[in-house]
């Protein structure tokens, strides 16, 4: 895989274990990668099991307020919250399966699936970043089969909420 996407431009980050599946001596699998390219970064263990490797400290968050894990001392490896949100709103005629969802919080109308988007950004994101936030992936771009938490609908047919409007709009511009 890594000689197959050497070339491959907008490949960022390369995340050998993601929550712990299959999760074994992930610093080894850093020096592993890191051998064969030294232009990206790499998260060792999205989500899981932090063994001080990689380039990131990379939590994932849902049940429970936003907050940075305590950093190790002299640690200095990116803050990234790899994966937090999942709300859900499932968009009549535009599911996999009409009937199934699935989302950490599900909403009843897009208007208060915008409104809570705006309020974790504003309340809980936006406070991180002074104490030492570099990045944030929100969970997910797309509904994917039963998960019904991405920005658009599984079929990409339905924009839930526009990313610009629920959180960094003034920043943009």
């Amino acid at each position: 895989m890594l000689e197959h996407l050497r070339n491959c431009v907008s490949l960022a980050m390369w995340v050998p274990f993601n929550e712990g599946w299959g999760q074994f001596d992930a610093n080894k699998a850093v020096d592993f990668i890191r051998k064969r390219d030294t232009s990206r970064t790499i998260d060792h263990a999205s989500g899981w099991h932090d063994q001080g490797g990689g380039d990131c400290v990379s939590p994932h968050i849902y049940f429970k307020p936003l907050r940075l894990p305590r950093r190790r001392k002299g640690d200095k490896r990116a803050m990234v919250l790899s994966e937090f949100g999942g709300y859900s709103h499932a968009v009549a005629g535009h599911a996999w399966r009409p009937g199934k969802v699935f989302g950490y919080r599900i909403f009843k109308s897009l208007d208060d699936l915008k409104a809570a988007y705006a309020k974790l950004y504003e309340k809980q994101v936006k406070p991180l970043l002074p104490k030492g936030l570099s990045a944030d992936v929100y969970t997910q771009l797309t509904d994917v089969e039963d998960e019904v938490n991405g920005l658009l609908t599984y079929d990409r047919e339905a924009v839930k909420a526009n990313p610009l409007s629920i959180g960094y709009k003034d920043e943009l511009g």
